[in-house]
């Protein structure tokens, strides 16, 4: 029974997070015919007729793409429209296909952002055409007052930063200039304008330019943290090490859980020699497992000899070497650890720390022109979510109520059949996306009910795995299980959960739980398999989940550290669920409806969406249409995570 079991979990429990290393043929790798997200829409007859393409930017409220993931919200009563999707790429852009003629509402949020809120006419056409909408957002930090006044962003300057940033990334340096100056022009004291001229001169190397620029974006009432981060590292290469420190701490009183803002202020606080603060500030870069960790260790190592502690140091630098031998600062960790064996204990401090003034740019954390625009959301340790005072909770009892909930939605079903359309986006080191590709399946789930009352799921795409079909050679298999598999008690027992408190999801109260895999203990919540090996992922998540019912809402999760013999730096998984109904109204089931996956693999970067609709569910004895999803974001805009390709 034990190994019956282990085989059915491999088989199903575990299908969502298999993913399948294939070199698929050239030929198969086409590009769909349909538009990426249309096919929500496809069964709509007020979708038919000539519509607008609507586009919806999310801006700062002085015009800079929105770098915080945000949820835009579209209806349209008289049409009957209700969808949503999520902003995405340089331009924080969502794009709605085909909207009929007539008044539509338009909302956004995001975190950290006031809710905003507008309205737009679709206007009448005889043929299809685009339509543009720009939505300016306000920090929650900002005086409600401030909020209210509407923004002046001329769309010329909006248009001049952009052209500024895409030649930015693509190096045209000459071109950027051209377009920043043409923006300061329009907006003299637009703090994000002078904030793209100080990245442009720190990409650069110039130094005192950029420093000036990052001092002009900090002076503006409406500072951001982007820009302190700026200022901050320009201060730590210029030796400024008091002003880089000063600068640093407010920007980490804006966003306690930067990775980059912890590791620029332990390099300023060692320059300082204040080597217990340093040591802080370094443990906590080290503690978000990104690719700044070789760097964050290596410094921390340094802290460590110069505070007498020569075993700690010898330690953490051997770790480096051993867990980062490619990294930038593996060769400072080499040539310290060689210092360390050299030095006597009363030359440690001398030997393990370079002198003040001697910066290595290695033990920086990464600051470019792409990090203007984030390529994928921040990990689930780095962005932590607002949650009720004063408000407790059990982890326990919401993973036994969630795996009880989930087990009887599921318990009369055999199955259910949707359409799935996948699109793969490869992101190169500039954060440009260089390639798109995407592709429609017919996705069907199988319902494995177990003797012992367990519930499994086994997919399939187009009668089988649908992996040798996916546009790219990378393939991810698994869709729904993700959600359930968190809290099946075969893979529960394995992570470590913890109740975060009573947030929101869409408007929702939500119990929000964290999860982690146990160290030293299998999950199999997630394989990686080659064409030679099948490797185990350990996983970090977290989980949103209806306060009222226990539908699970919302799962993100990510590598619980950077896998090294697959060079896997990133996998960030994100999946929206929510209600699917019958049309005949009599049953509802809670399935996903779009998932997003990002990762970072061999050096490079993968995006990849997954959307779901056009389901049909199956009972035992039964079988019925089901209709579109209630409240669900919209086609392209929604990216399913778990089956992706690269």
């Amino acid at each position: 029974m034990r190994s019956k079991l282990r085989i059915r979990t491999l088989i199903f429990g575990l299908a969502p997070f298999v993913t399948l290393l294939t070199l698929v043929p050239a030929s198969v790798a086409q590009d769909n015919a349909g538009i990426p997200g249309d096919p929500s829409f496809a069964n709509n007859a007020a979708w038919r007729a000539p519509a607008a393409n609507l586009y919806v930017s999310v801006r700062e409220s002085t015009g800079l793409p929105l770098s915080a993931n945000a949820l835009v919200k579209l209806s349209c009563p008289l049409a009957g429209i209700d969808v949503s999707g999520a902003a995405q790429g340089t331009g924080a852009q969502v794009q709605f296909h085909n909207v009929p003629a007539g008044d539509c509402n338009i909302e956004v949020s995001a975190q950290g952002y006031r809710t905003a809120k507008d309205r737009t006419e679709i206007t009448q056409s005889l043929t299809s055409h685009n339509q543009y909408v720009f939505i300016y957002m306000h920090p929650e930090s900002e005086s409600a007052e401030a909020a209210t006044r509407p923004p002046v962003v001329p769309l010329g300057l909006i248009k001049e930063m952009d052209k500024a940033m895409e030649a930015m990334q693509k190096k045209r340096d000459a071109g950027a200039r051209k377009h920043l100056d043409r923006a300061a022009k329009i907006a003299p004291t637009n703090p994000d304008v002078a904030y793209l001229q100080g990245m442009l001169e720190l990409d650069n190397h110039n130094l005192p330019v950029a420093e000036q620029f990052f001092q002009k974006a900090v002076g503006s009432s409406r500072a951001q943290e982007r820009a302190l981060l700026g200022l901050g590292y320009v201060q730590v290469q210029m030796n400024q090490a008091a002003a880089a420190a000063q600068t640093l701490e407010k920007a980490l009183q804006l966003n306690a859980s930067s990775e980059r803002g912890h590791l620029l202020l332990a390099n300023a606080y060692a320059q300082l020699r204040e080597y217990s603060k340093a040591q802080e500030h370094a443990q906590r870069a080290a503690a978000f497992n990104s690719e700044n960790s070789a760097s964050a260790r290596t410094l921390l190592a340094q802290i460590l000899a110069a505070q007498g502690n020569r075993e700690g140091a010898k330690l953490e630098l051997e770790e480096v070497l051993r867990e980062y031998p490619k990294s930038p600062s593996a060769s400072v960790a080499k040539d310290t650890l060689a210092s360390l064996a050299k030095a006597t204990p009363e030359g440690t401090t001398a030997a393990a720390v370079p002198p003040l003034g001697s910066v290595s740019t290695a033990l920086l954390p990464s600051v470019s022109v792409a990090s203007v625009t984030p390529w994928a959301p921040p990990s689930v340790d780095t962005s932590v979510p607002g949650v009720a005072p004063d408000v407790s909770c059990s982890a326990d009892d919401i993973v036994e109520h969630t795996s009880k909930s989930t087990d009887r939605q599921l318990e009369n079903l055999e199955k259910f059949l949707a359409t799935e359309h996948i699109q793969h986006e490869e992101i190169n080191g500039r954060g440009e996306v260089s390639q798109i590709r995407d592709k429609s399946f017919s996705y069907m789930v199988f319902i494995e009910h177990a003797k012992d009352g367990l519930v499994f799921l086994d997919e399939k795409r187009d009668g089988g795995t649908g992996t040798d079909s996916f546009p790219t050679s990378l393939a991810t298999v698994g869709l729904v299980s993700l959600g359930v598999d968190v809290f099946h008690p075969g893979f529960a027992k394995a992570l470590n959960f913890k109740c975060e408190g009573l947030g929101q999801w869409r408007g929702k109260a939500a119990w929000i739980v964290h999860f982690e895999q146990k160290p030293n203990v299998k999950s199999f919540l997630r394989l990686w398999e080659t064409k030679t090996k099948t490797v185990e992922i350990p996983l970090k998540g977290r989980v949103w989940v209806a306060a009222s019912s226990h539908n699970i809402l919302h799962v993100e999760s990510d590598l619980r550290e950077p896998m090294k013999e697959l060079e896997l730096m990133r996998d960030h998984l994100a999946i929206d669920y929510g209600p699917v109904s019958f049309q005949n109204g009599k049953t509802e089931l809670w399935l996903p409806w779009y998932a997003d996956m990002y990762l970072e693999l061999h050096g490079k970067r993968y995006h990849h969406s997954h959307t779901l609709n056009n389901f049909s569910l199956f009972a035992v004895d039964t079988s019925d249409k089901i209709g579109l999803p209630k409240d669900v974001p919209p086609e392209e805009n929604k990216r399913p995570p778990a089956s992706e390709k690269p």
